[in-house]
């Protein structure tokens, strides 16, 4: 799979499906593996491009500061690099926060926007929530600091299945390309800082927003603010049983939302 050059960076990244561009920007701590369980759906029907984000997977960690706007710059350079000139675009967490920026300063590249589990700020509780984290990463083994995560970024009822919950422990502490400690700091400098909402009416692209009706980490009344300031979104899509993490909790309701959101648009 590419590994591509950019300007100012290598950034890892793959293609799935053929049609319509939909690219998907993931959220701190991960990579294009979160993914997993909804790359297939979506391949069917359109030409899927994943990729994993400076400080994260397979792609470079740079040892400046990071910022939205440098996240922002590399997406971009993908996408010019694939000569890829308008996309749908999706954007979960951190990705949501990218992806705002991306259809504020770039309005004439995306199609259709939609924003999961995101907000159009960080707020002072999870400002200090992701610098303990980060703290804890720098001197926890990945097996703790991960149980610490999940607890704000899975549902009730899906960490009562104790075994699945253990083997996606597991996974993710063996899994090669765990994100560093580095990474996770960096983009949480990056996250801390941004903040979007007297720029919403900028956007100019049709929006979803998807929200986690048990999301504890991205509260639904702070992920509203996006469909309240967006002239364009349509009333937010509330998923049942969920958290943070949706497309892995139930990829089967959220592909089930991106596609009917999309659908409607296909040209």
């Amino acid at each position: 799979m590419p590994l591509v050059k950019l300007e100012h960076i290598n950034l890892y990244y793959e293609i799935h499906g053929k049609g319509e561009p939909l690219m998907l920007i993931t959220d701190i701590a991960d990579d294009i593996q979160t993914w997993q369980f909804i790359i297939n759906n979506l391949s069917k029907h359109f030409k899927l491009i994943i990729f994993d984000n400076r400080g994260s997977g397979r792609s470079d960690y740079p040892k400046e500061s990071y910022s939205i706007n440098r996240f922002v710059a590399d997406t971009m350079a993908l996408l010019d690099y694939l000569k890829i000139d308008q996309i749908h675009l999706l954007g979960h967490g951190m990705g949501g926060f990218i992806a705002q920026e991306i259809a504020i300063q770039c309005s004439e590249r995306i199609l259709k926007l939609i924003l999961a589990c995101t907000a159009p700020y960080l707020t002072i509780r999870n400002s200090q929530l992701y610098k303990t984290l980060n703290k804890l990463y720098d001197n926890n083994s990945k097996s703790d600091w991960f149980k610490n995560y999940y607890y704000w970024i899975y549902s009730h009822k899906f960490l009562e299945d104790k075994e699945f919950a253990e083997a996606l422990v597991q996974f993710i502490i063996n899994y090669e390309f765990v994100q560093k400690p580095e990474g996770f700091k960096k983009q949480v400098e990056a996250m801390s800082v941004f903040d979007s909402r007297t720029r919403l009416s900028k956007i100019t692209a049709e929006t979803l927003v998807i929200i986690g009706e048990d999301d504890i980490l991205i509260r639904a009344k702070d992920a509203e603010k996006l469909y309240q300031g967006i002239t364009m979104a349509s009333y937010p899509v509330f998923i049942e049983n969920c958290a943070h993490a949706i497309h892995n909790e139930n990829p089967k309701a959220f592909v089930h939302a991106v596609l009917s959101f999309l659908y409607k648009y296909i040209r």
